[in-house]
């Protein structure tokens, strides 16, 4: 009994007094703080209950005009090649359709899932489409890729209400690819890829207006873009389908009459001579909005004796354009025609645009179209295409 006085002995009790005298106390703390948490919990569940989960998003395209998308986009017609072409090199499983149907040489360089897409044609610009046909193709998004102004605002927001479909509106200009790439690359969660190739597009612009910049003016090759049956067709200085003429520092046949950068001026063979170009590029009989024909163009340039006086006739200063899978330098115009600078400037100015046109086509082919390019494959592209 003397032993429960000891020191250790009251102590202990204290403790499990102190322990006892506080459960209750214990008790009532947990159970009010079960209800606060259960009633935070239901009102969080409510709330998401409520709530619609957003599925939409406003974006503000490249026009400044505000459009509701969705905030995932999977599906998208292009109503134009310059952009069906960009977002192929972005992801072409994006693309619900194409706008032309491809030739041979240019399956050879694009994937089988493309060519089996459906062929709608061109929409807004050239409306070769059929409004029906875009709608039963049901895509998240129609991309809109050319000029921007205040017309072609009004184009684009018709065929938006017309179709209840969002249109976006991106710069189709070549100078503005690094900016689109950027911009295509943040609405379609690509920004990586696009990242790459805004890159690549800035370097080579900014390269070809440096290297331009430097060539004097008493320097600058006239230089003639033959398209047509007999090569009399053509595209004047400030065209967009001509525009690498005037980024490579050469100069464009000026005295055409230019009612829209897409519209083509006919000449006569006399006005032809009148320029008298010192190098010509044509289209090959396989481009698209290519001339057809047993023979190619180059060669019905050569052999029209109309034109034998011309210096680049003279002098084998006339070379076919590249154009698989797409054109390296318009009809229709794409970004392809970046790799088209290099090529254009090393034909014209080999000693300032110096480049290894094999070795910067097989980069170019890689990089935006994910194609291992071989030794036989720049040959048949570039056929014609080169100095010898």
């Amino acid at each position: 009994m003397f032993i429960l006085l000891s020191e250790r002995g009251p102590i202990y009790m204290r403790k499990r007094l102190f322990n006892r005298k506080f459960i209750p106390i214990v008790l009532c703390l947990m159970l009010v703080m079960t209800g606060i948490a259960g009633c935070s919990n239901t009102e969080k569940a409510s709330k998401t209950d409520s709530e619609p989960e957003v599925t939409t998003l406003t974006i503000t395209d490249m026009a400044g005009r505000d459009v509701v998308v969705p905030k995932e986009i999977k599906k998208i017609f292009s109503a134009v090649p310059i952009g069906t072409v960009m977002l192929y090199t972005i992801n072409p499983d994006l693309l619900a359709a194409k706008n032309f149907k491809l030739s041979e040489l240019e399956k050879k360089y694009t994937t089988e899932a493309y060519h089996n897409l459906p062929v709608l044609g061109t929409y807004i610009m050239g409306d070769t489409a059929n409004e029906e046909d875009i709608l039963k193709l049901a895509p998240d998004v129609i991309i809109y890729a050319g000029f921007i102004d205040d017309s072609w605002k009004a184009k684009v927001d018709e065929a938006q209400k017309r179709l209840e479909i969002p249109v976006i509106m991106v710069d189709g200009d070549l100078k503005g690819a690094p900016a689109a790439y950027e911009f295509l690359g943040k609405l379609l969660g690509e920004e990586e890829k696009a990242q790459k190739l805004s890159k690549y597009c800035q370097n080579t612009l900014t390269e070809a207006e440096k290297i331009a910049s430097q060539i004097p003016e008493e320097k600058r090759l006239r230089m003639y873009y033959a398209s047509g049956e007999d090569g009399l067709m053509t595209y004047a200085a400030g065209n967009l389908h001509a525009e690498l003429i005037d980024i490579v520092g050469g100069k464009n046949f000026a005295d055409a009459k230019l009612g829209s950068p897409y519209q083509n001026t006919r000449l006569s063979a006399e006005q032809l001579i009148k320029w008298n170009p010192q190098i010509i590029v044509a289209n090959k009989v396989e481009a698209r909005g290519g001339e057809g024909g047993a023979a190619s163009l180059r060669a019905r340039i050569l052999g029209n004796s109309a034109l034998n006086n011309l210096d680049a006739v003279k002098n084998g200063q006339v070379y076919e354009i590249p154009c698989a899978p797409f054109s390296w330098f318009g009809q229709p115009p794409s970004v392809a025609r970046i790799l088209g600078i290099k090529w254009l400037g090393n034909l014209t100015y080999p000693d300032q645009f110096k480049y290894d046109i094999e070795k910067e086509t097989k980069e170019f082919y890689k990089t935006f179209y994910s194609y291992d390019l071989s030794d036989k494959d720049f040959a048949e592209l570039t056929s014609n295409a080169l100095r010898k």
